[in-house]
């Protein structure tokens, strides 16, 4: 439930706040569409106006009915990629109407979501997660890791993506080969392309993705060795050019060890990416001197947009989405003059 709002009298206070609250709201408006946001901030303005008329009594705005809600609105030319940590998300989080209402709300304003830490032994939970999302009239997908993980508490990695915008490149996922297991568990990889360019002549954007969730008590060992599995899957993925690591990494931007050290490396993130607001531990990493569409990249503090206690957003998860937004477009990388060609699928 959101929190309670403050009624406000019938005192035509509009006649002399209204100009300046209008220069106020374009500024806003402004801000959001810069830096991405305005998609996220319009979805929830809209389950705002659906839900008008829908209030209790004291005021307080019923949770969204998703069913209820058309397709997320998003723009064209922009594909917004997206890593988020579910924390332990299995069958007690999926059988929470409420949690499952807002984690759809969540993903719906992606478009692929790269999904860490799912403990299901059943494929049940996601299988709910994916119906909730497309109850909206979306049309999502999702593909699933191996349960993975040296002890009984394993875990899978997801992509969620919406199929009306984006491909999976058929033959493309798999587990990192880990033979000697230096990992607790193995990255998952999957290449997409944009359905769609939008300037004549180009080609739709392509990328592949890393989907990592560090061992807290051996990231030292894992990020020396991320290093190598990042120039591996490149090496392997010869006719890509587009490659993004994400997940919970569990160190800072600045900790990043030899996978760091790679020239041109860079997590996108700089703000906190726990509820707790103290840590900056989900990336998304690029090597900016070839993926050159990215745009611009943050944090969905839902929290604060869906106007949650800290109690009801650590039941959604202890962990904050991080999201990049890329040029539908493909580019060369930076001093090459031609573009490559399509990417074959493999």
């Amino acid at each position: 439930m959101a929190r309670k709002r403050p009624k406000f009298t019938a005192i035509p206070f509009g006649r002399f706040v209204g100009p300046p609250l209008s220069i106020v709201l374009l500024i806003v408006a402004g801000y959001a569409a810069l830096t991405g946001r305005l998609g996220f901030v319009m979805s929830l303005l809209n389950r705002d106006l659906a839900n008008i008329g829908e209030q209790t009594e004291t005021g307080q705005t019923e949770i969204l009915n998703t069913s209820a809600a058309g397709p997320t609105i998003k723009s064209p030319d922009v594909l917004r990629v997206a890593t988020f940590n579910i924390e332990i998300f299995g069958k007690a989080k999926s059988e929470n109407p409420e949690v499952m209402n807002y984690l759809a709300l969540i993903l719906r304003q992606f478009d692929v979501i790269a999904v860490q830490e799912i403990r299901s032994a059943e494929r049940t939970p996601v299988d709910a997660l994916l119906q909730r999302i497309n109850a909206s009239g979306d049309q999502y997908q999702v593909v699933l890791s191996e349960r993975l993980g040296r002890t009984d508490s394993k875990e899978q990695y997801a992509y969620f993506w919406d199929a009306t915008r984006v491909d999976l490149i058929q033959g493309s996922v798999y587990l990192v080969n880990d033979e000697q297991d230096f990992m607790h568990r193995e990255p998952f990889v999957a290449s997409f392309r944009s359905r769609r360019s939008a300037a004549p002549g180009s080609q739709p954007f392509s990328f592949t993705m890393i989907n990592v969730h560090t061992d807290p008590d051996e990231t030292t060992q894992e990020l020396n060795v991320l290093d190598d599995v990042f120039q591996s899957v490149r090496a392997y993925e010869f006719s890509e050019d587009d490659f993004i690591l994400v997940g919970d990494l569990n160190v800072e931007s600045n900790e990043l060890g030899e996978l760091g050290m790679i020239h041109a490396i860079e997590s996108l993130n700089r703000e906190k990416t726990n509820t707790a607001g103290s840590r900056c531990i989900d990336h998304i990493i690029i090597d900016r001197s070839v993926t050159t569409e990215w745009m611009s990249a943050g944090v969905i503090h839902y929290e604060r947009d869906l106007q949650l206690t800290r109690e009801q957003a650590d039941l959604i998860s202890d962990h904050r989405p991080v999201w990049a937004a890329f040029d539908i477009n493909e580019h060369a990388p930076r001093g090459v003059l031609a573009s490559r060609p399509t990417t074959a699928a493999r």
